[in-house]
């Protein structure tokens, strides 16, 4: 898995290096002139309760402070043929950045609200399951920590690039830990790795 990744995030360093080259046309630095609806950044995400793997676009409404993204993510298993799809809406916020040299790190924290999406995701539960047994699991609302260092690239295209990582979890998985012995807190939280590229 961790094999995968890392081709992914090599396969971007290659293909960003491509664009540079191949580039013959200056693009125009200021963000003023950008249209609202490009994204200036994206996203490639191994785990993270999104999926096995998950790219998004990134969209600064607050600059340098917060992010949001638009992900979609897939996970397949060998014991269920079925896969699982997962559209979230990443919050990101920036909480403070600290400069060295060339490079900006930065820890974070945020709210992710995933939706689930395969044969057995459910927003109102079928009848035939207990009442107030279980949880809907079509609508999840994952918080999370993490850090992130920057660096910024020598082209036009692709601006920058940083490396991120995050803990999170799931609601579901909280309120079990809080309210159940059967549930351990050492058992709900899960570690994310990722890459962004900057336009």
């Amino acid at each position: 898995m961790i094999q995968r990744f890392i081709y992914i995030v090599i396969c971007l360093l290659l293909f960003s290096s491509t664009i540079a080259a191949a580039e013959k046309e200056e693009i125009k630095q200021d963000s003023l002139k950008r249209k609202w609806y490009l994204p200036r950044a994206a996203k490639v995400q191994y785990a993270g309760n999104v999926g096995f793997i998950s790219f998004g676009a990134t969209y600064y409404l607050v600059d340098n402070w917060y992010q949001l993204t638009f992900m979609y993510g897939r996970a397949d298993s060998k014991y269920d043929p079925e896969i699982i799809r997962t559209f979230a809406f990443k919050n990101t916020f920036l909480i403070k950045q600290f400069h060295y040299k060339d490079f900006i790190i930065s820890p974070l924290a945020g709210l992710s609200i995933n939706f689930g999406s395969s044969h057995n995701t459910y927003r109102k539960l079928p009848g035939y399951f207990p009442d107030d047994y279980y949880f809907q699991n079509k609508i999840h609302f994952a918080p999370f920590v993490g850090a992130m260092v920057y660096h910024p690239l020598p082209f036009k295209a692709i601006k920058g690039i940083d490396f991120y990582s995050e803990i999170g979890t799931m609601d579901n998985y909280l309120l079990e830990a809080i309210r159940t012995d059967y549930v351990k807190y050492s058992e709900i939280w899960n570690l994310s790795l990722g890459v962004t590229l900057y336009f």
